[in-house]
C-alpha cells in the first residue's frame, strides 16, 4: 500500500493523483471524513473523481464525521460521501451510542455477500434447521453482541431532525470554545474546528508543560482532555460530544487550564 501525504491535515490531491498514475492496478483508496487528531475532512468529491478516473474503489472512514449528514447546516462538509464504495460510521461519537456501535455501509446489498460465508464449526446446517441461534448472521464479529437494535431505536426515536439538533448544538459549542480561546491572550488556538474537535495550548508553553497540564487535570478529576501532536507541537484536545455543554462549562475549562499554567510557571504546586 502507498501512503499519501497530508501536509495540511487532509489528503494531498496531487500526491494521490501521482500514486494512482504510478500504480498499474490501483485497488482501493481510503479517505477520511473526520480525522482523529483535528477532525478535518478530506476533499471527498475530488478524491472520488480521481478514483473514477483510475478505476480504484473508494472507502471513506466517516467514523467521526459521517453523522453530519443528518444536519442540513453541516452536511455540505461531507459532500461526496455517497460516491464511496463503502463507508464506516462509528456512532458512539456523533450518534450517542455504545462504543461498539459501528456501521459498515455499502451502496448495494449484494456487496455484503462475502459476509454470508458459512463455517460448519460455527453453524452446522442441521443445528440451524433445529432452531439454534445463527451467530454468523447477527454480528460481523460473530459472538460479540450486535448493537443494531440500539441504533435503530435511536433513529426511530429522534429521527433526522432530532439528531440534527443534537449535532448542531454540539458543533456550536465547539465554535464557541474556539471563540473563547481566540479571545484569551494566554491561549493559542490551532485552527477553527471542522467538526467538534478544538486544539489549543497555553501561549509560550513547552510540550512538557502541556502534557503535565493534561495529566494533572485528569488525575485530579477536573477535566478530561485528549492530546494531539501536530505542527511539531503538542496540543490539548477538546473533542466536544455533549450537546448539553454550556458556555459556563467552557469558561470553567479554560480557567482551569489558565490557572494550572500559571502555577507551573511560578513553580507552585498545581492547585
Amino acid at each position: 500500500p502507498l501512503v499519501v501525504p497530508a501536509p495540511t491535515g487532509v489528503m494531498d490531491l496531487p500526491a494521490l493523483r501521482e500514486a494512482l498514475t504510478r500504480s498499474r492496478h490501483p485497488l482501493l483508496v481510503t479517505a477520511t471524513a473526520g480525522t482523529t487528531d483535528t477532525g478535518r475532512i478530506d476533499p471527498l468529491t475530488d478524491i472520488a473523481d480521481l478514483c473514477t478516473t483510475h478505476g480504484a474503489e473508494l472507502h471513506i472512514d466517516a467514523a467521526y464525521g459521517g453523522p453530519l449528514l443528518f444536519s442540513p447546516t453541516h452536511r455540505h462538509k461531507v459532500h461526496g460521501l455517497d460516491r464511496a464504495d463503502s463507508v464506516t460510521l462509528d456512532l458512539h461519537k456523533l450518534g450517542w451510542q455504545p462504543a461498539s456501535a459501528g456501521i459498515l455501509a455499502v451502496p448495494h446489498r449484494h456487496h455484503l455477500d462475502p459476509l454470508h460465508h458459512r463455517a460448519s464449526y460455527l453453524n452446522a446446517e442441521d443445528d440451524t434447521e433445529a432452531g439454534l441461534p445463527d451467530l454468523l448472521g447477527r454480528s460481523l464479529r460473530t459472538t460479540r453482541r450486535p448493537d443494531t437494535l440500539k441504533i435503530a431505536v435511536t433513529l426511530r426515536a429522534l429521527g433526522r431532525s432530532g439528531l440534527a439538533d443534537l449535532i448542531d448544538r454540539t458543533l456550536a459549542a465547539a465554535h464557541h470554545l474556539a471563540d473563547l480561546i481566540d479571545e484569551t491572550p494566554t491561549l493559542d488556538l490551532y485552527d477553527r474546528p471542522t467538526i467538534s474537535t478544538v486544539l489549543f495550548r497555553p501561549t509560550g508553553a513547552d510540550d512538557t508543560t502541556v502534557a503535565t497540564i493534561r495529566r494533572t487535570l485528569l488525575t485530579r478529576g477536573r477535566a478530561v482532555l485528549g492530546r494531539a501532536h501536530t505542527g511539531n507541537r503538542l496540543w490539548l484536545k477538546a473533542t466536544l460530544l455533549n450537546p448539553h455543554t454550556t458556555p459556563q462549562d467552557l469558561h470553567t475549562l479554560l480557567d482551569l487550564v489558565d490557572r494550572l499554567t500559571n502555577d507551573l510557571a511560578e513553580g507552585k504546586t498545581p492547585r
